[in-house]
């Protein structure tokens, strides 16, 4: 059955290494690009849109899943249903907010996988990352606190340590739902 693995977790839990290193490893897996309406630099797979052109997507239907974070919009294309009618494993930097309509539409599909760290290594991460102020760091780990307490039925990767232990757990992970 194809699958669509959704990886979400707070900004800076490693979900974009974690997303690179796995496509190395398994190259029969597609990893979809993001919209998103920020320039994302070259870490990130994404397509960096302005918001009329993120609009305009919208409206012309050509996202499947769409969501607002931080001021920001965020989509993954309508290509990733295509990729799943041709039985192909699909693996997505989701959102917490998309989460519950990412179960609607995809149902038995989906695979919802909850990326963590502790707190005080999301606080360094986001801290060398650079790109939040003190204030917006400790709100996102706040919210990140209060929606893992939410999702109690989604299984979890802890990224804590050294990428090749997650990139490990992913695999094993992987290799019991989705690759036969």
């Amino acid at each position: 059955m194809a699958r669509l693995v959704y990886l979400m977790g707070a900004s800076g839990v490693g979900k974009d290494s974690l997303l690179s290193a796995i496509r190395q490893c398994h190259p029969e897996l597609l990893v979809a690009h993001r919209y998103i309406t920020r320039w994302s630099g070259h870490h990130e797979n994404c397509v960096s849109l302005s918001a009329q052109e993120f609009t305009e997507r919208r409206h012309a239907g050509l996202f499947c899943l769409d969501w607002q974070a931080h001021g920001l919009e965020y989509g993954i294309g309508i290509e990733v249903e295509h990729w799943l009618k041709r039985d192909h494993t699909v693996i997505v930097n989701g959102s917490r907010r998309a989460f519950a309509r990412a179960r609607e539409r995809f149902g038995e599909q989906l695979l919802p996988i909850l990326v963590t760290a502790e707190p005080q290594v999301l606080r360094q991460r986001l801290i060398q990352r650079g790109r939040e102020t003190h204030f917006e760091i400790e709100r996102r780990l706040a919210q990140h606190q209060r929606l893992e307490a939410e999702l109690v039925d989604v299984e979890r990767l802890n990224n804590n340590k050294a990428l090749h232990h997650s990139v490990a757990a992913l695999q094993r992970l992987l290799n019991t739902e989705c690759i036969s």
